[in-house]
């Protein structure tokens, strides 16, 4: 009887300790995701920047969690960008569709995604940056470690470009 007794008090205290960790991890990924140093994970930007002064770009982005609404490019906004946390499943993903006013150009891809998040990585706890290139003949996404910009997508097609990476003088090192 004794060792049951023994047996039951630390399985219970076991079990405080445990719920005691679980509630301190849910606590720092509300904390995680409610402000702007990630405490526990990775902290992304999305930048884009379009070279497209005389047609408003329209940008409309998502994730699972957040829709960001859309966006309006042109001469007097050139760019766009939000920050977040990455999440602790280092699954998170952003989508954004693309249109033009003046044309029937469009373009839906992933402008974040657990791959793209090594291209980004500047070796930065909170402050690493995915900067998008929007150009009249596609979407260009800067490489950090190879220092160019890259050609992804064209408009309309929504293929990966066959093009090797190529330094864009047009876009500027961000």
């Amino acid at each position: 009887m004794y060792n049951f007794i023994s047996w039951f008090l630390e399985l219970h205290f076991m079990m405080r300790k445990l719920c005691f960790l679980i509630l301190i991890f849910v606590w720092l990924n509300l904390v995680n995701s409610s402000v702007e140093g990630c405490t526990i994970t990775k902290g992304y930007a999305v930048h884009m920047l379009t070279l497209i002064t005389y047609d408003n770009v329209m940008v409309h982005c998502k994730s699972k969690d957040d829709d960001l609404g859309v966006h309006i490019l042109n001469f007097t906004t050139l760019e766009y960008s939000w920050t977040f946390c990455e999440n602790w499943l280092e699954s998170t993903l952003y989508s954004c569709h693309f249109w033009r006013a003046s044309s029937i150009d469009e373009q839906t891809f992933q402008v974040f995604n657990r791959t793209m998040a090594k291209t980004c990585y500047q070796g930065f706890h909170d402050a690493n940056t995915c900067h998008w290139g929007i150009k009249q003949d596609g979407f260009y996404l800067f490489d950090n470690y190879a220092r160019v910009w890259a050609k992804q997508y064209d408009w309309n097609h929504g293929r990966k470009s066959s093009q090797k990476p190529t330094i864009e003088s047009a876009l500027v090192y961000p």
